[in-house]
This record gives structure tokens, C-alpha cells and sequence, in this order.
């Protein structure tokens, strides 16, 4: 019996020692909300990882109470901070959009190259001791208009260089 208790007592130290699973973040597919702890906590649920097949950005905003902000980070590698937030006890809400557009609340938005991505983030300043926030990954649609400037373009080309060569 306490060989049996110990054994289980020892896999389930292993199991919470186990980092937390990566949260896939939907491109396209509207904002993913996270929580965060005090000044210096990491956000709940990170890494947050998805792949671009092509350009896009990446929105992070806070909400709720406004005050905090953010360091956000790709593999480590530091993208930048949201905006400084002002601080007067407003409530948005979970209206991410609406926390976006207000300066407010501290928001940032990053363009980012076709490939994968894992987000994590570090709260920098707040007056509270936890609060809620959200990120959105989204494509840069390329302008209809583009492929038919490049047949255009490579259509004049190939006409300039006929023309020269008769």
C-alpha cells in the first residue's frame, strides 16, 4: 500500500511539472481573451501559437478596468509593449473591439511575415492584482487589384520587348 501511494504520489508530481499546453489561436476567428495576475505575471493559457500562410498582424488589447499594459514576446524574442493606458477606473467591459479603439486601454498591434508564431506576454504595469485581456491574429488580405496590375506589368514587358526586338 505505500509503495502504491508513493508511486502515485510521484506521478502526480511529474504531471503537474509537465509545462501547460499551448493555446492554438484561430487566424481569422476574432479575439482570444487571457487573464493575468499581477505586475510581472505571464498570461494564462500562453504560449499562444498559429501559423500565417501569408502577412498579418497580430492585436493585443486589454479590457475590462483599463490601467494595465503589456510586453509581448515571439519565442522569447521581445516585439515590443502596448500603449501606455490612462488610469481612471473605466469598466469596457469584455468589448474587445470597443478596448481597442479607446486609448484607454493599452493596445498594440504588430505586423507579422508569413510563418508560426508562439505569442507569451508579461504584464508591466497595473493597478490591480489580476485582470483580463485578448488577442487577435488576422491575414492582410492582398488588394484584388494586384494580380491584375502584375499580368498588366508583365503584359507591357513582354510587348516592350517584342516591339525592340522587331
Amino acid at each position: 500500500m505505500f509503495l502504491r501511494s508513493t508511486f502515485i504520489g510521484a506521478a502526480l508530481a511529474l504531471l503537474t511539472a509537465l509545462p501547460a499546453a499551448a493555446t492554438v489561436v484561430p487566424v481569422n476567428g476574432g479575439w482570444v481573451r487571457f487573464n493575468f495576475g499581477d505586475v510581472g505575471s505571464s498570461f494564462s493559457g500562453e504560449p499562444f501559437t498559429f501559423t500565417l500562410a501569408q502577412s498579418g498582424k497580430l492585436k493585443v488589447t486589454d479590457a475590462f478596468l483599463d490601467g494595465d499594459r503589456f510586453e509581448i514576446f515571439n519565442f522569447g524574442t521581445s516585439l515590443g509593449f502596448t500603449s501606455v493606458p490612462d488610469y481612471d477606473e473605466v469598466d469596457v467591459g469584455r468589448d474587445f473591439d470597443a478596448a481597442f479603439a479607446e486609448p484607454r486601454w493599452s493596445s498594440g498591434t504588430w505586423a507579422l511575415g508569413a510563418g508560426s508564431y508562439s505569442i507569451t506576454g508579461l504584464v508591466t504595469l497595473s493597478p490591480y492584482e489580476h485582470g483580463a485581456a485578448a488577442l487577435m491574429v488576422s491575414t492582410v488580405p492582398v488588394p484584388a487589384a494586384l494580380p491584375l496590375l502584375v499580368a498588366a506589368l508583365g503584359g507591357l514587358g513582354f510587348t516592350a520587348r517584342r516591339c525592340k526586338a522587331a
